[in-house]
């Protein structure tokens, strides 16, 4: 039902009751409101306008016509107006965008209201609010929204998908294999020693290098598929549609190329690897969750056999997984229960068989797996980053030992430890040793670092200035394996080192093998021309011993001489006059 439409009182009637003086305060309220406001009558002429009409006409307020203001509205024709006012409500609302003389676009608000005087004429009276402001709030948060919606999914340093959306993607990718009885790989992707890479260059340098293999995994997978950050050095690919197993084997081989391809960041060409599992619907889980950990527990056993290669879950590595889980946590509580000992095999000199050093092996004293060998808890305390402590805790005891040995009048030359990588490049490392050595009163003459050439070479000119501030001190540095890295003379010479140690790899086959023979005489031969000893460990024959003896090898280790010794069997073998001699000149071991 039509509403009443309110007439207008003629202009004699209004004054009447408005009075002239209340009339004066309307034309001034019309004229400093910041509302648009104007009057059209039957004809589309524009009757009245206030003040804020300037903001955005120039011409004459006077002789406007209505669609000369806004040509671009759609305006009821004027014979329309009647019918309008009698069918519809009291007032019509629309939005109208204008574009002021001083060239701003503002949005306004309008309602439109009809009106009839007594005499039956038509006029209308619009009144508009700006909103510009209210209009770009709603679209900031729109765009916060949308913003906060991908933020939500994406991973903000690569733009690739993050945890949430790999999870909803599995779950698509599980329904259509479910549907039409498809198959499809899931592959968790860890870069390996990354941290490495973080605190030798930057963060910043980390987080492009992050960037740039995020956008090579893309590279090498469809469209169809989806590559996926999990956070921090961790990827994720899902493939979808596959039928062989050796089409997944062929793209993780392609994905950890397209890791290891060296980039050039930071004025220097750095080059990652990876380790990669994988697990397959059906065969190993009908589950998001389930094929997840199952890659989880095959990207570990790619680590633990060496890194940079793949691994596909196999049913036998659930019981590997959960001994692993078990080993880390007893590993985290060794150190603080004290299960940590060290053991020390003697170094001897060829030609006296004088003991000119112990090498330091830590060993884990496990309460019911017995003595845990380092192979089997070392690479875990790499991964886990328990080797700062482990290694901080090794160099700890072995310079009180050594302190206690030289007290009880036992002088072995000195104590090699060992250093981890993560242990090398920790903050103030040289700095930490020192406070080791005022810590135990051991003078820095009996501490002997050995590393390998590969922690040396990954960042060579920091290592070096290291290596010089150790050495100011009156510490002997050693290069451990050498020969199976990848080492440039151009840096070897110089490092501040006193000693190579010849790999045991090179030392096993010496006597029967030529390019193992070879091997080693050059190594010799180049530490002596370099003003080097050379120490060759692993020597358990007395072939072995004799043949190294005639190439001029300085010292050697090895069960020939001695096995591993804890600190009491150590203190009893060279006290036994079977084994050893004890003057003021040193110890001696008979062979």
């Amino acid at each position: 039902m039509a509403k009443q439409v309110r007439d207008l009182p003629d202009d004699k009637e209004l004054l009447a009751k408005i009075g002239d003086q209340s009339a004066a305060y309307l034309a001034l309220l019309l004229e400093n409101v910041s509302s648009l406001i104007y009057a059209v009558d039957a004809a589309g002429n524009v009757i009245f306008a206030s003040s804020h009409f300037a903001k955005f006409n120039a011409a004459d307020r006077e002789i406007i016509h209505e669609t000369d203001l806004f040509p671009s509205m759609l305006h009821d024709r004027i014979e329309r107006i009647r019918d309008f006012c009698a069918v519809q409500s009291d007032t019509y609302s629309w939005e109208l965008s204008i574009k002021h003389h001083d060239g701003s676009q503002h949005v306004y608000e309008m309602q439109r209201i009809p009106l009839i005087d007594k005499a039956g004429q038509v006029m209308t009276f619009s009144i508009g609010r700006d909103i510009t402001d209210h209009k770009l709030a709603e679209r900031h948060l729109r765009d916060y929204k949308t913003q906060i919606n991908y933020l939500a999914f994406h991973d903000a340093l690569t733009g690739l998908p993050n945890r949430s959306l790999l999870n909803d993607r599995l779950n698509k990718s599980l329904s259509r294999a479910k549907r039409n009885q498809g198959h499809f790989a899931l592959l968790l992707i860890d870069l390996d020693h990354f941290k490495e890479i973080n605190d030798t260059y930057s963060q910043e340098v980390g987080d492009t290098l992050l960037k740039l293999i995020g956008q090579n995994l893309k590279d090498v997978v469809r469209d169809t598929d989806t590559v996926a950050r999990m956070g921090s050095d961790e990827f994720a690919v899902v493939l979808d549609n596959i039928e062989k197993a050796g089409d997944i084997e062929l793209i993780a081989n392609k994905l950890i190329e397209a890791i290891s391809t060296p980039m050039a960041l930071a004025d220097k060409t750095i080059s990652c690897t990876a380790s990669v599992g994988i697990s397959l619907f059906p065969k190993d889980g009908d589950s998001a969750d389930q094929l997840l950990r199952y890659a989880d527990m095959a990207m570990y056993k790619a680590k633990l056999a060496g890194k940079n290669r793949h691994q596909f879950f196999v049913e036998a590595m659930t019981s590997t997984a959960m001994n692993y889980l078990l080993l880390e946590n007893d590993l985290r509580r060794a150190l603080d229960e004290g299960e940590l000992v060290l053991y020390f095999q003697p170094q001897i000199a060829l030609g006296d068989n004088r003991i000119v050093g112990l090498e330091a092996l830590v060993r884990w004293q496990h309460p019911d797996r017995g003595l845990v060998p380092p192979t089997h808890f070392i690479p875990l305390a790499e991964e886990t980053g328990l080797i700062e402590a482990i290694g901080e805790w090794v160099l700890r005891r072995a310079c009180q030992t050594f302190r206690a040995w030289l007290n009880q009048g036992l002088n072995f030359g000195c104590i090699a430890v060992n250093l981890s990588a993560r242990q090398f490049r920790q903050e103030q490392f040289e700095q930490k040793v020192l406070n080791i050595l005022a810590e135990t009163k051991l003078a820095p003459k009996y501490l002997e670092l050995e590393l390998t050439e590969s922690i040396a070479m990954e960042n060579a000119v920091e290592a070096i200035d290291t290596l010089h501030g150790l050495r100011k001190v009156g510490m002997s540095i050693s290069i451990d394996d050498f020969g199976t890295g990848y080492s440039s003379l151009a840096y070897l010479k110089r490092f501040p080192i006193q000693k190579l140690k010849v790999d045991k790899g090179f030392i096993k086959d010496i006597d029967s093998n030529q390019h193992d023979a070879a091997i080693a005489k050059s190594i010799i031969d180049l530490a002596h021309n370099m003003s080097l000893q050379v120490i060759a460990e692993g020597v358990e024959r007395e072939a072995q011993n004799n043949w190294l003896n005639d190439k001029g090898c300085d010292q050697v280790q090895g069960y020939f001489y001695s096995k591993p010794l804890s600190e009491e069997q150590l203190v009893e073998f060279v006290r036994d006059e079977k084994n050893a001699r004890i003057d003021a000149a040193g110890i001696w071991i008979k062979i």
